[in-house]
């Protein structure tokens, strides 16, 4: 490809928004943004650039490869963020370590991963979510899936669930292999797959067998209400695994009572990333599409290699793997367009209505009367002011035949009662 036609493109797995994609795309970050102030969480603005190996901290296999890498002007390993936990662990972990907890915060921003292209898969895509840190109980956890399953419900879809499930509960049972990183990987892998097929070659592969093995089978089948929990306790004796059963089974139970138990599924076979996460796990899905929205869960060993250690918990949603499910609102044109004329009074008129919240736009290209009109109601304005002498105005607005002849005065009366 050369030099030319290559600046027509963009870098495969990036995107370009406009018009209506772009709208719902603000209005979407608007809303989770305000719902997180709701809940008490207060906005982190963190880096884009990190070093290598801060960024890598505690990473899967998968997610070291994934990483964008580069090199500063003194030779040091530099990176973009593949997300947005680690920055937060690093700030909490060196600088706010000190402070009363527990810790409530929300970001929203750019994370990259050199992902393959396909349907959900970007390799720029926007994070937004929250981390709750230095409570470690199941109060907590429970806040955090409520938080979750009201960002779900922003999206306006009629059906969606959390897959919650209980990461604890088999590293208790894989306690003393010695697994390594890489190992763990591989048996989460075949385990999110669910072919028992694959989880037995794994097994096999590790030389893993006996209960250990029974129970690690039996894991893509224990899925669904409040019995899985009971199921799950047949299969082992160990009080470890038991504990983390019952801190699950409360985690539920708290949310049964907030209403939430029917977005709720227990599934045990939630084993994602067994290196990072210490505790619940879970995935958003949304009815029709074959990935999650959002994700999360318990990483109580993270903040410690930045400094104290402390318990966290939270989630994250990918605006543009919700964007493709979500409810579009309208593109809304213009409350106001006004002729870019010198007259005082239609600078003060605008001026006005941009100070009342109203968006306000001037006609910049000439046109007037007909093909003004024409034009600003065609991109879906509200109302448009043909002309204005600063006495007599006259204002078309949208659905109208005809235009309207009004005082200055009047005009100005009645913008103040609009609103957006």
């Amino acid at each position: 490809m050369d030099n030319i036609a290559l600046r027509r493109q963009r870098p495969l797995g990036l995107t370009d928004l406009f018009g209506e994609q772009a709208a719902a795309y603000a209005g979407l970050e608007r809303t989770l943004i305000e719902q997180f102030e709701r809940w008490g969480y207060r906005r982190v603005v963190l880096p884009t650039i990190g070093y290598d190996e801060t960024l890598s901290t505690q990473a899967s296999p998968r997610l070291r490869e994934q990483l964008y890498r580069f090199f500063d002007r003194d030779g040091r390993e530099l990176a973009l963020r593949p997300d947005m936990t680690v920055p937060v662990a690093r700030l909490v972990g060196t600088t706010l370590y000190d402070q009363p907890f527990p810790q409530r915060f929300y970001y929203t921003g750019k994370v990259f991963r050199y992902e393959q292209p396909q349907a959900g898969q970007r390799r720029e895509f926007t994070q937004v979510g929250i981390e709750l840190i230095g409570a470690a109980s199941a109060e907590a956890d429970a806040e955090t899936i409520a938080v979750a399953i009201e960002a779900l419900s922003t999206l306006g879809v009629d059906t969606f669930q959390i897959n919650l499930g209980q990461v604890e509960f088999l590293k208790s049972i894989l306690n003393g292999r010695g697994l390594s990183a890489e190992a763990l990987f591989a048996l989460e892998q075949a385990i999110s797959r669910k072919s028992h097929v694959e989880i037995q070659h794994t097994l096999d592969a590790l030389e893993i067998g006996g209960e250990v093995a029974e129970v690690v089978l039996a894991l893509p089948g224990l899925c669904g209400d409040l019995d899985v929990i009971a199921r799950a306790r047949h299969l082992t004796a160990s009080p470890a695994a038991h504990h983390a059963l019952d801190h699950l089974a409360h985690v539920y139970e708290l949310l049964t009572l907030d209403g939430h138990a029917a977005h709720l599924i227990l599934d045990l076979g939630e084993v994602r990333s067994m290196d990072y996460y210490t505790g619940i796990s879970f995935h958003g899905y949304v009815s029709g599409l074959g990935f999650h929205v959002l994700s999360g869960g318990r990483y109580d060993r993270l903040i410690g290699h930045f400094g104290p250690d402390l318990p966290a918990v939270g989630f994250a949603m990918s605006i543009e793997r919700a964007l493709l499910v979500a409810t579009k609102p309208a593109l809304k044109g213009a409350d106001l367009v006004l002729p870019a004329c010198e007259h005082a009074a239609c600078r003060r008129l605008a001026r006005l209505a941009r100070s009342l919240g109203l968006r306000v736009e001037l006609e910049l290209l000439g046109r007037s009367g007909d093909a003004l009109a024409n034009d600003a109601l065609a991109r879906g304005a509200d109302h448009v002011v043909l002309s204005c002498d600063g006495e007599r105005c006259l204002l078309m607005d949208a659905g109208s035949a005809k235009p309207r002849e009004l005082t200055y005065d009047a005009l100005e009366a009645e913008v103040r009662t609009w609103s957006r």
